[in-house]
């Protein structure tokens, strides 16, 4: 075994009032390195079961947070797709093309579509996450069946279904009672009539 010593010395000064004498001393410590063929000993450090223990829910917490975060900035640009589709399904102008043409009710379909397979995506690990993709996720397939609604209505005419004399109107509101709705409505205007009559 290969070793290294080193001499080391010192030198001692008293002042003139010590009453020790004035003999230095030197004395010799080996030391001794380990070599290269020497195996370190490894020390295990032991920690309290409670430090370790916080110190991995710390860890959990952290990670967790983080990937909740990422996972609801996901659903946050999903849901604002969403929204900019909403607003472009409420628009007169896309309900008229979309009636005029398939090729539009095509597009914002597929729209709808990628905005629902990016929620897909999205892993449900957590239930707060999860109730939020499900949220977003039937507001894009309630989109999807308005766009369904408005392709298969048939265009309106744009007289069409408005009364055009009040005879219509009037006949209208009066065809669609019964028997007993037209006998309580006399009735009670019976009543209306002579309670209006005591003001007069």
């Amino acid at each position: 075994m290969n070793s290294v010593s080193f001499f080391s010395a010192s030198s001692h000064f008293f002042s003139e009032n010590d009453q020790i004498p004035r003999n230095p001393q030197t004395v010799l410590i080996p030391i001794h390195f380990p070599s290269a063929g020497d195996r370190a000993i490894p020390i295990a450090i032991h920690f309290p079961h409670s430090i370790t223990a916080a110190a991995a829910l710390k860890i959990q917490s952290i990670y967790r947070g983080r990937l909740v975060r990422r996972l609801v900035a996901l659903i946050r640009a999903a849901a604002s797709e969403a929204d900019r589709l909403e607003r472009l399904v409420r628009r007169q102008d896309t309900v008229d093309a979309v009636r005029r043409d398939p090729r539009e009710r095509l597009r914002l379909s597929e729209e709808l579509m990628e905005a629902l397979l990016r929620l897909d995506a999205v892993q449900g690990f957590y239930p707060p996450v999860r109730d939020l993709r499900r949220a977003v996720s039937r507001r894009i397939v309630g989109l999807q069946e308005i766009l369904d609604a408005i392709a298969a209505a048939p265009e309106l005419d744009p007289l069409e279904g408005i009364p055009t004399s009040l005879e219509e109107i009037v006949g209208e509101l009066l065809g669609e009672e019964d028997e007993d709705d037209a006998e309580l409505r006399d009735e009670e205007g019976c009543r209306f009539s002579n309670a209006w009559k005591n003001f007069y």
